[in-house]
């Protein structure tokens, strides 16, 4: 795998560990290999190690398999690639799949499932609800995963959800607390000693009538905190079986992360994406 490379680094191990936060077990692994592989490192086409210095410009390859990914291959759905490149891929994950499995032998009808046969490595950065659609970002190399995990936390990562109402919801920031509700375990809730939780109302815009398509965004990452959020103002998610009083009515919950904007953890050129499900929201 090639890498360019973008300011001065004093060796290649301090490239993989501090910028790409490779970490110490696959740094030993690529050493030991080196060892007795001289092609396992290159700088420019020429061999190099780990103590080699970097600079701009700088094309670091390397060869090395630092692991793969065990998901069972399913071919019966087929699923919308947003965007790839050697390091990354974006899909669209469809309503009503997992994004992967909690038991890898037994589980087979996974967005990972429906992907793997096509890669030795793919492992899903986060995940969506099995009631919500859209853009999911997985990392092809363990060489990535870490960088993109990083990114994450950072909140360097943004995603924006777009979610289908019935009333109208003037742009604003809810900032409460969420905790499991009192009464239905199965259901958070906004309470007085839940964990805190901020969503950014971006936009709403008419659709339909009675109906109304909202952007948000978000700062935390509790569980259903859209859902509680939209529903605790009095415009629940059209669809949401949990949380709106004829979700019944539906067969699926009209919430997807359908865009997500960010700097490509190698390269730095920031990418954006649209998922192609948009049109579902369009009912």
């Amino acid at each position: 795998m090639k890498f360019k490379i973008l300011q001065h680094f004093t060796s290649v191990e301090v490239y993989l560990s501090q910028f790409l936060k490779v970490s110490k077990k696959n740094i030993h692994t690529i050493r030991m290999n080196s060892h007795h592989n001289k092609e396992t490192i290159k700088i420019n086409a020429k061999e190099a190690d780990l103590n080699s210095p970097l600079t701009p410009t700088d094309v670091l390859e390397v060869n090395i398999d630092l692991g793969t990914s065990n998901y069972k291959e399913n071919l019966e759905i087929s699923i919308t690639k947003e965007f790839e490149d050697d390091y990354l891929l974006i899909v669209s994950k469809p309503f009503g799949i997992k994004t992967h499995p909690n038991d890898i032998e037994s589980e087979t009808d996974t967005l990972v499932n429906y992907l793997i046969s096509e890669y030795n490595y793919l492992e899903p950065i986060h995940r969506l609800d099995i009631d919500t659609c859209g853009l999911v970002i997985l990392a092809k190399t363990p060489l990535i995963k870490a960088k993109l995990d990083q990114m994450l936390e950072k909140r360097e990562i943004k995603r924006y959800y777009s979610a289908l109402i019935k009333n109208n919801i003037k742009p604003q920031t809810i900032n409460t607390n969420i905790g499991r509700d009192s009464k239905e375990k199965n259901k958070m809730a906004v309470t007085r000693n839940g964990k805190n939780a901020i969503t950014n109302i971006l936009d709403c815009v008419k659709v339909d009538q009675n109906k109304f398509l909202v952007t948000v965004s978000l700062e935390t990452g509790r569980t259903h905190q859209i859902r509680v959020h939209l529903a605790s103002n009095g415009v629940a998610i059209i669809g949401d079986k949990l949380y709106s009083k004829d979700g019944y009515k539906y067969d699926k919950m009209y919430l997807g992360a359908l865009k997500v904007v960010f700097p490509h953890p190698v390269t730095d050129n920031i990418i954006e994406v649209k998922s192609s499900l948009e049109k579902e929201f369009l009912l």
